[in-house]
């Protein structure tokens, strides 16, 4: 048996009920009078129709315009969230939206900047572009509310107001279009939002028995009014501002938890013993994750990657445990809002706490869910990317081995080891195949191939990649350095990484550069590269193929290229290039150019020669002169590249000094009676040190800033050959002598270098196939990145899973 509001309504409320029903239908008639009325209208010639269009058009941008003004500016923003002085913020912002890249602020704009370093300045530009983004919402948002009906004076403040995507989000909640097909939208429909909306409220008494309507399938019983009386509310108050704001504070002091369970399998008997090992072996990647429990302020970003994959392949089920104080706090709040405001009434009562029920079960926890596991993977991809970022411009960065000729081998059983050697610059010299793995005549053949290419091209150094049959070759060169077979060269080896050379070996720019070479030959070019130019080579890949990251395949591709572009820019611009030498795939890397614009300079180069001045970029097409200024200061002229008639360059181009800079250097060179000819010599060096205490005095002398003429002092103050690189560590490796995880058990000593840092710790190349991880918890006073040469014990084992801990002894 089901009840109904006590409290019924008057014959007077009958006829004003009746009244409001003839008005909805005298309404109705008229609108369909006047689409009548429309559709008659006389036909207006196509080219009068689109100019009223037009106008119309103009008018609706400049009710945007009027209505997209916020109510703080970026800066003042920018400022607040990033604890900026405001000047600085404003300076940045007006250099984001004059198009200045990272790499240029960070070098030529640090007078304005505060010295910001790269890093800092990509957290504010990511806080800037949410910044944009806010305000895009917030103008969309007033436009959705005017369309609707909605927006005056008070809300549009409210809204503009808005300082963060949450808090408009609150205020915007309440007010959005509900979908079609949602139980309070069809509850509507049926005309019952007046009475929930009085029933809420308390507002006026209301009988529900008025609403029943036996020829409507769901308003044919009591029940059915009430049921959709309670979706109204329920969705009224999950959707409340205040209701909202307050859940959102509540859960931040929660002791929320994210709970984690291996998936039970559906297979059952012989099917389930028919499973393959291999599912095995990766669901054991998880077994950390089989029954684990966390609070969302404790997890660590590594963990909720690895649980998102876990649950994406189907191993993992997931739950968000939000204690029971969250829904005793809401049904109070409630409570105090609407279940106890004006007159008492029973079944009123009931049923406001069934809705407030419906409401907390059905929409409020499902959206706490999806809130924390959002800002879980926010916080987890944001975690992700920062690694990668770091991770690779420690590669990027790594010393290069310039001035050697290195021969490449990409290692192979059956179709045998593919050889490549190159000279100094990078000029393939001689390719080939060897079979050391074969029969012993054919071994033979390999030793002697190997040993005449090396003593014909004087070669001393031999890059060998680190994917398959890797090991078994290393061992094979080893013997061969043993017994001195290559004397009187005293030939070395080191170990390169493959990640990423078979994508880069089977694209279109090694296939232009290298169209009749087998993939696996450009790639045994491309690991010989990547140890005389590591940056050089590297760009030409894109990033995600590295192996460097900390689950980056799971990001969207969109966000980690963008992401991982900003670090490659800065790297290869900070290095800087040879514009004659440099290729297409470098060039574009560098600040302000872009793929069109490289290529563009490339064919410039090949039409009319080296460029002799910096200059000379802008006759290139595509660039001016906010592309020149953006990019001329990491572009060189070498003088081994670059010819004038007179064999006479400006050593000026050959530094990081920017052209708009290149006055003021003449006049502090004429101050310390220096000439530009004397840049490089050690007189010039000598002399700048020297006199590095008085910048401050030499500025105001020569109306400029500190920071610039700093900036002068330090490209002066080197050598012209000068690489930024000389400074990293260089990221060869040794032979350790084990070819196996077989070789090694607890306690064992041995040598590595490290090969990817995350959050969780370090995975170091031992040599034996398999990284062995130092856990984070292991790494004590350590501080490793990549290219660290380490000296390490073995701490934990697991042949099943292939697992091998190390605990650091000392760096090398």
């Amino acid at each position: 048996m089901t009840t109904c509001c006590s409290v019924s309504i008057s014959d007077e409320d009958h006829n004003s009920v009746n009244k409001q029903a003839q008005k909805k239908e005298m309404k109705w008639t008229k609108r369909k009078n006047m689409d009548h009325i429309e559709s008659e209208e006389p036909t207006v010639p196509k080219v009068k129709k689109r100019r009223i269009a037009e106008s119309r058009l103009d008018v609706k941008n400049k009710d945007c315009d009027n209505i997209s003004e916020t109510l703080w500016t970026d800066y003042e923003l920018l400022a607040d969230r990033m604890n900026l002085s405001s000047e600085i913020a404003k300076n940045v912002s007006n250099l984001f939206d004059n198009g200045s890249t990272i790499p240029f602020i960070a070098r030529y704009r640090r007078n304005v900047t505060g010295n910001m370093s790269p890093e800092l300045l990509r957290e504010v530009k990511n806080n800037y572009d949410d910044i944009c983004m806010l305000k895009t919402k917030i103008k969309t948002v007033l436009h959705s509310l005017q369309k609707a009906g909605h927006l005056n004076k008070r809300l549009e403040n409210i809204v503009k107001s808005s300082k963060t995507s949450d808090e408009l989000e609150i205020i915007y909640a309440p007010l959005k279009p509900e979908g079609k097909r949602t139980h309070a939208e069809r509850a509507k429909a049926l005309g019952l939002e007046q009475p929930a909306l009085d029933l809420l409220y308390n507002t006026s008494d209301v009988d529900l028995t008025f609403w029943v309507n036996s020829y409507k399938e769901d308003l044919e019983t009591l029940t059915k009014v009430e049921k959709g009386i309670i979706h109204i509310i329920a969705h009224k108050v999950a959707t409340d501002a205040d209701v909202l704001e307050f859940l959102r504070e509540i859960r931040r002091d929660s002791n929320i938890t994210i709970e984690t369970k291996k998936k039970q399998s559906k297979q059952t008997g012989e099917s389930k013993k028919k499973q393959i090992s291999e599912e095995s072996v990766d669901e054991l990647k998880y077994k950390l994750y089989f029954d684990f429990k966390n609070t969302i302020h404790n997890i660590k970003p590594h963990q909720v990657l690895a649980i998102n994959r876990g649950e994406h392949c189907k191993i993992l089920s997931v739950k968000i445990s939000i204690p029971n104080f969250v829904k005793d706090r809401f049904h109070q709040i409630c409570s105090k809002k609407w279940i106890n405001h004006g007159r008492y009434n029973v079944n009123r009562r009931r049923i406001l706490e069934e809705a407030m029920q419906d409401s907390y079960i059905r929409l409020v926890h499902p959206l706490l869910v999806r809130e924390i596991r959002t800002e879980l993977n926010t916080m987890a991809e944001k975690a992700s990317c920062d690694v990668f970022s770091k991770n690779l411009k420690q590669i990027l960065l790594a010393k290069p081995i310039k001035g050697q000729t290195i021969l490449g081998i990409d290692p192979g059983f059956a179709h045998g080891c593919k050889i490549a050697i190159i000279s100094p610059t990078g000029i393939v010299l001689d390719h080939g195949v060897i079979y050391p793995h074969s029969s012993q005549y054919k071994k033979a053949t390999a030793e002697k191939y190997l040993k005449n290419m090396l003593h014909k091209n004087n070669c001393s150094l031999i890059a060998l990649g680190d994917a398959t049959a890797s090991k078994t070759t290393e061992k094979w060169l080893t013997d061969l350095i043993k017994d001195r077979y290559f004397h009187p060269i005293d030939v070395k080896y080191t170990i390169v990484s493959e990640d990423g050379s078979s994508v880069y070996s089977c694209s279109l720019e090694a296939k232009k550069e290298f169209p009749d070479l087998d993939t696996n030959v450009v790639s045994a070019i491309s690991l010989a590269r990547r140890i005389q130019d590591p940056m050089a080579e590297l760009v030409k890949v894109e990033p995600r193929h590295l192996g460097i990251g900390m689950y980056q395949h799971d990001l969207k591709k969109k966000t980690l290229n963008a992401a991982l572009d900003e670090v490659v820019s800065e790297c290869v611009s900070f290095v800087g290039v040879d514009l004659n030498t440099a290729s297409q795939c470098l060039l574009r890397r560098i600040a302000g150019l872009t793929d069109k614009r490289a290529t563009e300079i490339v064919k410039y180069r090949e039409k009319n020669g080296p460029f002799v001045t910096r200059k000379t970029l802008l006759k290139v097409m595509g660039i001016g002169p906010k592309v020149f200024e953006q990019c001329a200061g990491f572009l060189k002229i070498c003088p081994l590249t670059s010819k004038s008639e007179n064999n006479k360059l400006n050593k000026l181009d050959q530094t990081i000094i920017h052209p708009e800079s290149y006055d003021i250097t003449k006049k502090f060179l004429e101050r310390l009676d220096l000439k530009i000819d004397d840049i490089g010599e050690s007189k010039l060096i000598d002399k700048i040190k020297s006199i590095k205490t008085a910048l401050v005095e030499i500025s105001k002398e020569l109306i400029t800033n500190v920071e610039t003429l700093d900036l002068i002092c330090n490209a002066l103050e080197k050598p012209l050959n000068y690489d930024l690189r000389c400074e990293f560590p260089q990221a060869t490796f040794f032979s350790t002598g084990l070819n196996s995880i077989n070789d090694l058990s607890i306690g064992s000593k041995v040598l590595g270098r490290v090969k990817n840092v995350t959050h969780f710790g370090c995975f170091v190349d031992i040599g034996v196939g398999k990284d062995g991880l130092i856990h984070c918890s292991k790494l004590n006073d350590f501080y490793l990145q990549i290219g660290d040469k380490i000296e390490g014990e073995i701490c934990s084992l697991d042949h099943q899973s292939q697992r091998i801990g190390i605990k650091p002894l000392k760096k090398i």
